[in-house]
Formats: structure tokens, C-alpha cells, sequence
């Protein structure tokens, strides 16, 4: 590419990442999860030599853990040797989960692969037929704990005919993400670099037009908060600016499935409206086989029938059954009832007795924010101290209170 580069910008990798939480207990489905993540270093390294790029960054996280497997360690020099041998070079920013200070196998990698210093910014050059092209400079993180600001110790050198930077780091301190080298988008910009291949966030995407900041996000989703494609950037970037492609490499899709019951007055209708939930995941995941987790919500008059004893998970284990054997197939992880007795709490609150009471009273304590939290605090803190390690609810405090309404309601309403 005369007068620029092309490059691949990739980041968190999470090589040989468990998948905890995830009721992974089919051979099929553990397989595909444990062989996901390299396959999607396989998949931006055939992307490279394919579309011929300059180089490739990444721009964090590499490995899962601070202590490195050794498996994802043996995969990544296989990956920069198979680059090498194409003449591609690599540039390597360590982050939050794999640090410096953390335990590796120490292998020998080419000497085409680049680990930025955690001790400083560096300056690596990128040359042409004996010019220097494109300047790319990053630094690592020392240890897993980096609060401070590391955009700020950035700066273009004068002369740069192009300039990269690689960075993991929250910028504009995103409350859904671990405030690690936190910076901001005038950060940035201050630097003067042409283009920002970050990491840390693992969802993909454009944060900054001026200059160009660009999250790659999580090469393969590691768990259902990260829904949808998963990939890397093909990067073009030359004086008239950047041009970024968004490449999928994930072998696997998470979705999250919403089914309303309201319509539904039975288990057939039930186990129906999963199945069409599926195949429609199926229809939208690019030939991926997608893990998936259904909830069911709204009033139903099939309420009392998905509250009885293991019928939810003869309902699961069903359809599983059925989605494994479809190309490209489908793994219910886990359905959630969320649907509410078949009956309208407005007539019921005007009732005299016990159920008129009930509703009454949720009513009033679900409309009461606090009230409701310190309430439920109250009630549930005895159970949950005798837990082990910490408890997060799912609900709110609200939300509990309702549920708990909609259970005394269905049982008070019962004929025995």
C-alpha cells in the first residue's frame, strides 16, 4: 500500500479462556468452548497473510490469566511464527489480565513480534524498502492494577509520516468496565497519533472521529453480556486518514431471548415459542452455532404449570435436544421464568380479605425505592449471610417484592 498501511487491530483474546457459569455440560458444546478462542487467533492471522497487511497490533489481554497457559502460550508463537514466515510483523500491548509481572513459559518468539516495555512508552518503526513508513508506540501494563493515566505520557514524534498508538485502557471511565489506565478522548487527541487501536473494552467499534479511536472488541465473546459478532478491524490508513473494516472472527454466538407468555395458554404453546426463538438466533448468527439463555415473562395462565417441579428443565433439556441436532446447532444454557400469575392485581386490589391485602401492601412497598431496598435487606440478609462468598441478586428490590406478590396471588388462588 504506497504511502500507508494496512494493518489488523485486534485485542482481548482471552487465549485458552474458561467459560465459567455456563452450563456447558454437553461434549459438543465443551469442545466448541474450549477450542473457541484460538481459533479466533487462527482466524485474524488468516486474515492477515490473506488481505496482506503490514502488521497486526493487539492491543491487550492476549491471555486470560496473569499466569499463562501454556497452551495458550504454544498457540500465539505457532501464530507470530506462521506471520513471520508471511513477513508480517506484531505489535503487542500487555494488559489488566495479562501483565508483565505475570508467570509465562517465557517461549521464544520471532523477532518480527514486538512486546511494548511497561516501563515506558516505546517507539517501534514500521519500514518500507529501507523508509520509515508508519511509527507504532504502546506500552504495557506492569502489573494487573494500573489506575493511572497512561495516555498521557504519549506523544508523536515530529516527522512521523504516519503514527499508531496501541493502548488497553477505559477511556471516559465506563462504569460497565474495570477502571484500569483510565484516560479521556482530549487524552487522546493530545497524543497526535492518526489512528488509536485500544483494548480493554470488548465491544467493538469507532468511540472518536478526531482522532481516530477504535475498540476492537473481544475477538470471541466470553460470556452472554457480550452478544452479537466478535472480531477485529482491518485497518487502511494513509495522509488522508483511517478506514477501518470490521472482520468476525468468533467461533461461537451468544443471544439473550426474550418470549412473552401473555398469548400462551400452554406448555405446547411454550415449548413452541422457544423453539421459533431458536431457529430465529439460528437464521442470524452467520452459520455460527449460538449459545442462547430465554426468558419468559408476562401473564399467563401457564404460569402455574412452568412453577411446578422440574417441568422447566424437562422443558430445557427437550429442546436442547432438539437444537443440538440442527446445523448450525444451538445450546439452551439456561430458560428463566419470569411470567406472573393470570389474574388482574387491579380487580384483585379491590378485594376484601388476604389477597386484596397482599396486593395492596406490595403495591405500596414496590412504589417506595428505598423503602423497598431496605426492606428486602432486611428479610434476606439472615439467608444470604449464610452463603458463601458474595451474593448478587438478579432482581431488583422491586422486582422481588412483585414476584413475591404473584407467588402468594397464584397459591391464594388455587382451588385446594
Amino acid at each position: 500500500m504506497a504511502g500507508g498501511v494496512r494493518f489488523v487491530h485486534a485485542s482481548d483474546l482471552h487465549l485458552d479462556a474458561s467459560f465459567g457459569g455456563v452450563d456447558a455440560t454437553n461434549d459438543t458444546v465443551a469442545g466448541a468452548f474450549s477450542r473457541s478462542t484460538l481459533e479466533a487467533l487462527d482466524r485474524v492471522v488468516a486474515l492477515c497473510i490473506e488481505r496482506e497487511v503490514d502488521f497486526l497490533v493487539i492491543a491487550g489481554d492476549l491471555y486470560n490469566s496473569a499466569d499463562r497457559s501454556l497452551r495458550g502460550e504454544l498457540a500465539f508463537q505457532r501464530a507470530m511464527r506462521k506471520l513471520a514466515d508471511s513477513g508480517i510483523a506484531a505489535f503487542v500491548v500487555q494488559g489488566n489480565h495479562d501483565p508483565a509481572d505475570g508467570w509465562s513459559a517465557g517461549l521464544d518468539l520471532p523477532e518480527s513480534v514486538v512486546v511494548f516495555s511497561s516501563h515506558e512508552v516505546e517507539r517501534r518503526e514500521f519500514v518500507r524498502d529501507g523508509e520509515v513508513v508508519c511509527a507504532v508506540y504502546g506500552r504495557s501494563f506492569p502489573s494487573r492494577q494500573v489506575t493511572e493515566n497512561l495516555a498521557r505520557d504519549y506523544r508523536r514524534l515530529k516527522g512521523d509520516p504516519l503514527a499508531v498508538a496501541v493502548l488497553h485502557t477505559n477511556v471516559g471511565q465506563l462504569a460497565a468496565w474495570d477502571n484500569y489506565a483510565p484516560s479521556t478522548v482530549d487524552d487522546l487527541r493530545a497524543a497526535g497519533m492518526d489512528y488509536w487501536a485500544l483494548g480493554h473494552i470488548h465491544v467493538p467499534g469507532r468511540i472518536a472521529d478526531n482522532p481516530v479511536a477504535v475498540y476492537s472488541g473481544s475477538t470471541q465473546g466470553l460470556n452472554p453480556t457480550e452478544e452479537g459478532p466478535r472480531g477485529c478491524f482491518l485497518v487502511e490508513l494513509d495522509a488522508t486518514g483511517a478506514r477501518e473494516q470490521f472482520v468476525e472472527t468468533a467461533s461461537i454466538r451468544w443471544q439473550n431471548l426474550e418470549i412473552e407468555a401473555t398469548g400462551l395458554p400452554d406448555l405446547e404453546g411454550v415449548r413452541s415459542a422457544v423453539a421459533r426463538s431458536c431457529q430465529g438466533a439460528r437464521e442470524q448468527s452467520g452459520g455460527r452455532p449460538v449459545v442462547v439463555r430465554i426468558e419468559i415473562a408476562g401473564r399467563s395462565p401457564v404460569h402455574s404449570d412452568l412453577g411446578r417441579p422440574g417441568v422447566l428443565s424437562d422443558l430445557v433439556n427437550d429442546v436442547r435436544d432438539e437444537q443440538l441436532a440442527i446445523e448450525p446447532w444451538i445450546w439452551v444454557d439456561r430458560v428463566r421464568d419470569r411470567t406472573r400469575p393470570h389474574v388482574d392485581l387491579e380487580v384483585v386490589a379491590q378485594e376484601e380479605g388476604l389477597r386484596g391485602d397482599l396486593v395492596r401492601l406490595a403495591s405500596r412497598w414496590s412504589g417506595d425505592g428505598d423503602g423497598a431496598a431496605s426492606l428486602v435487606d432486611e428479610i434476606l440478609a439472615p439467608l444470604l449471610g449464610q452463603l458463601p462468598g458474595r451474593r448478587d441478586l438478579e432482581l431488583s428490590p422491586q422486582q422481588i417484592i412483585e414476584r413475591a406478590c404473584d407467588l402468594c396471588v397464584d397459591r391464594l388462588s388455587e382451588d385446594d
